[in-house]
């Protein structure tokens, strides 16, 4: 029972990343926001979440990260908008404006306070919503 009491007050570790794709709904969850977890990946000079096998958040708030063995040939996938923010340094970086990203957009009826996390790899733009998350 202690063991029971112990979780329901200090939580338990939770699964953020599996084999390279981010649990959404349970970072929502845990409070645990992208920009959070973006800057953890930076700061561990992680380029790519593709890279990583699995990555687990620790009760303490802490993220534990466990790449792959051996790490595949990825590109890096570009982070357009954030929570409904442009990054303006990514535009730059990929030598593209605001106004192409908002003629993307609007082309496809889409509103950037809808867009929970979009970004550009391989001349691609990929789109999550926020109703993506609900689901």
């Amino acid at each position: 029972k202690t063991n029971n009491v112990k979780k329901i007050i200090d939580g338990k570790p939770v699964l953020i990343i599996n084999k390279g794709k981010i649990n959404y709904k349970e970072m929502i969850k845990q409070r645990y926001s992208l920009d959070d977890l973006l800057l953890e990946l930076r700061n561990r000079e992680i380029k790519n979440i593709n890279d990583i096998e699995y990555a687990i958040l620790e009760n303490n708030g802490n993220l534990n990260i466990f790449k792959y063995e051996n790490l595949k040939d990825n590109f890096d996938p570009f982070p357009l908008v954030v929570d409904g923010v442009i990054q303006y340094d990514t535009l730059d970086n990929i030598n593209k404006s605001d106004e192409w990203l908002i003629k993307y957009l609007n082309k496809r009826e889409i509103f950037l306070d809808e867009i929970f996390y979009a970004f550009y790899k391989d001349n691609k733009i990929y789109i999550i919503s926020h109703d993506d998350l609900v689901k």
